[in-house]
C-alpha cells in the first residue's frame, strides 16, 4: 500500500470514528441517532427513538369492577351512582384516564384533583406508586369512611389520596389531549416533549408478540398522561376487560423501539 493509499484509509478512520462519536453523543443526549434518518414512505424523514417503555391503558367497565359499595356523584350535571372502585380505585377510570357506566352506557374521564395514588393496605401501605409516604393508611380510609365507603374490594390496593377533591366529565366518545378521538392498538400517549402530539410512526416492539401481529405497529401520538414522562408510551387498548387480556396475551408491558416520522 502506496503512501497516498495509507493517508485515504486513515481519513475514513479518522471520518469513522468522527461519525461514531457523533452518533453515540446524539444518542446519550436525546435517546435516538441523530444521524440515521430512514425515510418514511411519503418521503419524510424520521428519528429513531431507542428503549423506550410501552404500557397499556383502556376504557374500563363500572359493570365489570368488583365491589359493591356505590357513590352518587354529579358530572357534567347529570347525576350517577357508581362504584367506588370505578371511581377512585387503582383499577377504576382514574388509573385508566377513562371509563364507561356500561358497555352501552356513558363515557366518563377523570379530569384530576385527586392527587395521587397510595396503596391501602399492606408492607407499603400509605405510600405512593413511586414507594414514597405520602399518608397514614388509617387517615386515608378515615376519608373514604366519611363518603360511607369502607371495603376497598375491587380497588387493586390503590386508591386515590383525596376523593373529595376527584373530578369527572361526561363524554359521548374516548378523545385525546386533542380533543380528536382514541383509536384502539393505535392511539399512544406520550410525553410531548418527546414525541409531540400528533406525530406517527412505528413502534417495534423487543418480544415478540405471542398470539398477536404486534412486534411492528403503527400509531399516532393522541393522548398524554400525568405518569407518561420521558422515554415511556402508553398504548389504548379499548374497552373493556377483553382488551386489557388481549395485551396481557401480546406479551404485556414491554420495551420497544420507535420509528418517529418527522
Amino acid at each position: 500500500m502506496n503512501g497516498l493509499q495509507k493517508s485515504c484509509c486513515l481519513w475514513f478512520v479518522f471520518v469513522g470514528l468522527v461519525a461514531s462519536s457523533v452518533r453515540d453523543e446524539s444518542v446519550a443526549a436525546y435517546g435516538f441517532d441523530l444521524s440515521d434518518q430512514a425515510t418514511h414512505p411519503e418521503g419524510q424523514g424520521s428519528i429513531i427513538i431507542t428503549d423506550v417503555y410501552a404500557t397499556g391503558y383502556f376504557c374500563v367497565y363500572n359493570s365489570q369492577l368488583a365491589g359493591s359499595q356505590t357513590i352518587t356523584r354529579t358530572i357534567s350535571n347529570n347525576t350517577f351512582t357508581l362504584k367506588a372502585s370505578f371511581l377512585f380505585g387503582g383499577r377504576g377510570v382514574a388509573m385508566q384516564g377513562a371509563g364507561k357506566t356500561a358497555p352501552d352506557g356513558d363515557y366518563i374521564k377523570y379530569t384530576g384533583g385527586g392527587a395521587c395514588f397510595v396503596r391501602v393496605a399492606g408492607p407499603n401501605a400509605g405510600r405512593n406508586l413511586e414507594g414514597q409516604w405520602v399518608v397514614n393508611p388509617q387517615v386515608l380510609c378515615d376519608r373514604y369512611a366519611q363518603l360511607g365507603i369502607t371495603d376497598f374490594t375491587g380497588f387493586g390496593n390503590l386508591a386515590i389520596l383525596n376523593p373529595d377533591y376527584a373530578t369527572y366529565s361526561q363524554h359521548s366518545l374516548i378523545t385525546g389531549s386533542m380533543g380528536q378521538p382514541l383509536t384502539p392498538w393505535q392511539s399512544i400517549a406520550v410525553d410531548p416533549s418527546l414525541i409531540p402530539l400528533g406525530r406517527t410512526g412505528t413502534l417495534l416492539f423487543k418480544n415478540d408478540a405471542i398470539d398477536y401481529d404486534l412486534s411492528n405497529a403503527t400509531f399516532r401520538a393522541d393522548d398524554t398522561g400525568g405518569s407518561i414522562k420521558g422515554k415511556r408510551i402508553d398504548i389504548y387498548l379499548g374497552e373493556g376487560q377483553s382488551a386489557w387480556d388481549k395485551w396481557l396475551q401480546s406479551g404485556g408491558n414491554r420495551m420497544c423501539n420507535i420509528i418517529c416520522f418527522l
